[in-house]
């Protein structure tokens, strides 16, 4: 059908229409939207018209466009948000949600710490430790990266182990360890060639890096992790309330 003509611009028209589409219809994160050569032939325009309709959309946050034999423009999810100040970790956050995270052990295996590990788990530079390197991904979709490090005289035979199962919850039946406190901080950056392609986003997008510590009652560090975090399917929330004597 052709597109009824008014004096709004047509490419913000077309907007408006696939908008109310997606809302009269119910349609859901992970939904596909029409093809550009549907959209064309539906409103009689062109494709750059199209496109800069989606662009729209797209800056809104409301869709998304993949690439790949799968891709096309598709309802865009709203990102879970997780919160830093809790001691709960990120899958125990998105199940929460109503989400189930799963996990997947790239690497695990003995490494040489790098300087920041070893201040960080308060060793010495060179000493021994753990790495274990998992990928988490929602409903098949990679979310996050984490690079963590434990020192071996704490947490023994944990490369034996089911690795991906909840890591601070093996910690706590397995060793004993409750963990009671941790350290975070967050940078923006970029992913390395072999992080982009696990995540499934372009080598440019712009990621969140979080390196944490978790420690003991005792503030004994058991485990130090590199996390890289797809900002478009999970925000962090930081939450400060004021104290007044």
């Amino acid at each position: 059908m052709n597109f009824p003509l008014s004096r709004r611009p047509a490419y913000l028209a077309i907007a408006d229409a696939v908008r109310e589409r997606i809302s009269r219809c119910g349609l859901t994160g992970g939904d596909r939207l029409p093809t550009e050569r549907e959209l064309v032939e539906e409103f009689g325009v062109a494709r750059m018209t199209v496109r800069s309709a989606l662009d729209v959309l797209q800056q809104e946050g409301l869709i998304e466009r993949r690439r790949g034999r799968s891709g096309g423009t598709f309802v865009r999810t709203v990102p879970s948000v997780v919160e830093l100040n809790c001691m709960e970790g990120l899958p125990q956050q998105l199940r929460r949600d109503g989400l189930e995270i799963t996990a997947r052990v790239l690497h695990a295996g003995q490494v040489d710490a790098d300087p920041c590990v070893a201040a960080a788990l308060q060793i010495a530079p060179c000493e021994p430790v753990y790495r274990v390197a998992r990928l988490g991904s929602v409903k098949g979709t990679p979310l996050i990266i984490q690079h963590s490090f434990y020192p071996p005289a704490l947490v023994p035979g944990l490369l034996e182990e089911d690795l991906s199962q909840s890591i601070p919850e093996l910690l706590h039946t397995r060793w004993n360890l409750r963990l009671t406190r941790k350290t975070e901080v967050i940078a923006p950056g970029l992913a390395a060639d072999d992080e982009a392609e696990a995540l499934a986003v372009d080598r440019d997008l712009p990621l969140l890096h979080i390196c944490r510590t978790l420690l003991t009652e005792g503030g004994l560090p058991v485990e130090y992790s590199r996390d890289v975090l797809r900002p478009d399917i999970a925000h962090v929330r930081v939450v400060t309330e004021a104290q007044y004597a």
